[in-house]
């Protein structure tokens, strides 16, 4: 509980002083739209049981286009970990991300990152943390931004309308260690989240919510994107 307050308070004042130094507030609207599918080695060895992969891809649309809806960037995700107990995992990943963003060059970036998760109940809910250090590479520029994410997410079941359904709630920030031409140093991005999941079967699953995505830019300005956030996942 200490660990999840502490980064409570933590957004609290990131997202004050944000708004006090921002030179000014951008609105927008936008969509994340994600496949996302997830095995374990199992299948290869009974003994490689507690290793697991995941696979996704994501694209996100913006409508700062006055004319239509356009596409800001498509991510791919690869990740593989490894269960070290029934509550806690180690990550090691890679993002190629197509950035499109408008009135400037369209560039990739390559993003290897290593997460440390924690899975456990805390009474009815389920509690997520995840603690992710990324390198972001500009594979154009060579520019190389380090950046420490926090998340933090509970799930509860909705088991009196549904067993198969359930609610989600949770926030991650976002903190650049270095000078870099990707975002402002420091506290750069929250994203706050809640919805609604439901698992038709075993293995197909849904999410549907909102995604609040601000974004500190180097200037100090601060840009808001309300994303409809939508993820179909398979489990294999």
């Amino acid at each position: 509980m200490t660990t999840r307050l502490d980064w409570i308070v933590l957004l609290a004042g990131s997202l004050l002083g944000t708004a006090a130094q921002a030179g000014s507030v951008e609105n927008m609207a936008g969509n994340w739209s994600s496949l996302t599918l997830s095995g374990s080695l199992r299948a290869i060895s009974p003994k490689f049981h507690q290793f697991r992969w995941i696979l996704i891809n994501q694209t996100r649309l913006r409508d700062d286009n006055p004319s239509a809806w356009r596409l800001n960037e498509d991510q791919f995700y690869a990740q593989m970990g490894y269960s070290v107990n029934s509550y806690t995992s180690v990550w090691l990943g890679y993002v190629h991300d197509w950035h499109h963003s408008l009135g400037k060059t369209a560039y990739h970036e390559s993003r290897p990152y290593q997460d440390l998760l924690f899975d456990f109940p805390v009474a009815r809910f389920k509690a997520k943390i995840r603690t992710r250090l990324e390198e972001r590479v500009n594979q154009a520029t060579g520019n190389v931004g380090i950046r420490l994410r926090q998340m933090a997410t509970l799930q509860l079941p909705l088991v009196f309308i549904d067993p198969k359904l359930s609610l989600y709630a949770g926030d991650e920030v976002l903190c650049h260690l270095n000078a870099n031409s990707f975002g402002a140093t420091g506290f750069s991005e929250n994203r706050a989240m809640a919805g609604f999941s439901f698992q038709f079967n075993r293995r197909l699953g849904m999410d549907l919510g909102y995604l609040g995505q601000t974004i500190q830019e180097t200037g100090g300005d601060i840009v808001l994107t309300h994303n409809v956030n939508a993820n179909l996942s398979y489990r294999f």
